[in-house]
């Protein structure tokens, strides 16, 4: 049991009108977050358990329930897996979550594991009462409930935007690149002129015969700011904002590609270009020309319909490769430039396949990755040296836990031996004390005499329960973070394979980086967690020498693991391939 003042509230709430929260006024008192937050305090306030506990605020104003990618609620997660938070409280369920899958695998799943307790006031629902067993009927009816609402909602909010769609007007939070929204006329677009000159450069060094790269090129010669940086310095709303990747900010062909595929230029609203197919969930699908929503002249264009259609010839070909991909190799869409962090292209179409970044290959004066490819297979041949050399570690991890779990065993044995003993003395007190009352009842002792010894036994009793509470609240704590145990089973299943595998690779590695100089370095899974570990370890070891018992974990094992994150072990490098 985590102490009180360990114990944080997590005090949850979340709004969004895309899912019914609000009425068409955009009012609804009842599930305001500042009515949510004042609730939640005011149950707080009701709990003398609660007395005295740190309670920290976390608000989603305007993100849906209908999936979990929240910022709030993932800071609350964090917070929680820090082992910061011990407790969340929300208003209802439906502040938690609409998606009965995912409420459902929170409360049964994840939150026992973290040792966290989740309280819905307004359906009553305290996973303390529910320890062991399912979350109940009831609650599960609502969390089902919740989910309908919201696809209903979603259904609702997706007709809606048809009947608007139809007629030309966007309901976006953003517009294509060259343009902004008009003000003075709602859901439509007018011309942004610095943006649409650039939008009109690349139009024109297509139809002069420019292909993707040497428009790139040329507009990175220019010094011509990307769409990103544009939108930022110039305070512009757009999707385009959010997916830079590359601390280069140049032009590269697919950037391009994408706005020489943007249709809009010619002054026609496109909308509907992705449909979710499963309400409530990210899943998407890109929808065919036929199926979308498409008003000419909508807006004024930027370019003419013939300059449109002769770009495309121009690119047609762009998004084709000259070489063979292969999407099975253990590796696949893990190797990145360790510049720019995107998937590094392969070839497969020669004997020894390569990979190489292609900003770095395409824009080498403008990028500061690396123009160099690099061997597949000597990349696979490091990866699984550094793999062997982790799963050791989680091997040596492993036994290390045994121990401690070995230790924890004994003292929980122990603890029992000792209440056994404890229990068997406080039923001998007890028989005492009932034929001493017995004898006084008899007229054997005098009442003063009897009140006395009664004292003695209930004095003894009162000691040795003391005394077994005392050594109850001294048990071990376990510190190993919930999934080692997991990560080290796991690999023990991997150590004898003679190969890098997918499964491996899914496993247990992250990314692997390639650099400049032919550095490769492997990124694990779960590192930080295995450092985590690897302390606590450490620590007992040490407490273990000081009391003169056995360490569990050998000081060599966290040499090993300091030094690989140095790149001594876990990092190496392999020989360029001639361009």
């Amino acid at each position: 049991m985590i102490g009180k003042d360990k114990v944080v509230i997590a005090a949850y709430a979340r709004l969004s009108r895309a899912d019914g929260d609000l009425g068409d006024d955009g009012k609804d008192e009842s599930n305001s977050i500042e009515n949510q937050k004042a609730l939640i305090h005011e149950f707080i306030e009701s709990r003398e358990e609660f007395a005295g506990m740190d309670v920290q605020e976390y608000v989603d104003d305007g993100y849906t329930g209908s999936n979990f990618d929240r910022p709030g609620f993932q800071k609350m997660m964090d917070a929680v897996r820090q082992k910061k938070a011990a407790v969340i409280i929300v208003k209802d369920l439906s502040r938690f979550g609409r998606d009965y899958i995912g409420v459902g695998e929170y409360l049964e799943q994840i939150f026992p594991v973290l040792n966290v307790r989740f309280i819905a006031i307004n359906n009553y629902y305290d996973s303390k009462d529910y320890i062991g067993t399912t979350m109940g009927l009831d609650v599960a009816v609502s969390n089902l409930v919740n989910t309908m609402y919201c696809r209903d909602a979603g259904k609702k909010l997706h007709s809606a935007n048809e009947v608007k769609w139809k007629k030309g007007y966007s309901t976006n939070g953003s517009t294509p690149f060259g343009y902004v929204f008009d003000p003075a006329n709602k859901g439509r677009f007018k011309i942004d002129p610095p943006a649409a000159k650039i939008v009109r450069k690349i139009f024109d060094f297509a139809l002069l015969g420019l292909n993707t790269t040497q428009i790139a090129y040329q507009l990175n010669e220019e010094k011509i700011p990307i769409p990103s940086e544009y939108n930022r310095a110039h305070k512009i709303q757009a999707k385009s904002n959010q997916f830079v990747l590359t601390p280069d900010r140049i032009w590269n062909v697919g950037k391009v590609w994408r706005l020489l595929k943007e249709y809009s230029y010619t002054g026609a609203m496109v909308l509907g270009k992705r449909r979710v197919i499963l309400s409530g969930t990210n899943i998407v699908r890109g929808m065919p020309e036929e199926k979308q929503y498409i008003t000419e002249g909508a807006h004024e264009a930027i370019v003419t319909h013939e300059e449109y259609y002769k770009a495309q010839e121009v690119i047609r070909y762009a998004g084709k490769r000259e070489y063979i991909t292969k999407n099975d190799y253990p590796l696949s869409k893990k190797i990145r430039c360790a510049h720019c962090h995107r998937v590094m292209q392969q070839n497969f179409h020669i004997s020894d396949p390569v990979v190489w970044c292609r900003d770095g290959r395409a824009m080498p004066e403008f990028s500061g990755c690396s123009s160099d490819a690099y061997s597949i297979k000597q990349i696979e041949l490091i990866t699984f040296r550094a793999l062997r050399h982790m799963l050791f570690i989680l091997g040596a991890i492993r036994q290390g836990i045994k121990a401690v779990d070995k230790d924890r065993a004994q003292w929980y044995n122990e603890l029992e031996r000792l209440q056994r003993k404890a229990e068997h003395k406080i039923t001998m007190l007890k028989g005492e004390r009932t034929r001493l009352y017995e004898e006084y009842a008899s007229g054997n002792i005098s009442l003063e005499e009897y009140r006395r010894r009664k004292e003695e036994i209930n004095g003894k009793i009162t000691s040795i329960q003391a005394s077994l509470e005392q050594q109850a609240a001294e048990q071990p704590e376990d510190n190993i973070p919930p999934n080692m145990r997991h990560i080290t089973r796991a690999a023990e299943d991997f150590l004898q394979e003679d190969s890098l595998t997918k499964n491996a690779v899914a496993a247990f590695i992250d990314a692997v980086y390639v650099s400049e100089g032919a550095h490769v370095e492997v990124r694990f899974r779960f590192q930080d967690q295995i450092a985590q570990t690897l302390k606590i370890l450490q620590e007992t070891t040490e407490q273990s020498n000081h009391t003169g018992e056995g360490g569990v974990i050998d000081e060599n094992i966290k040499q090993m693991w300091e030094a690989g994150f140095k790149g001594d072990v876990l990092s190496s490098y392999v020989h360029p391939v001639p361009r």
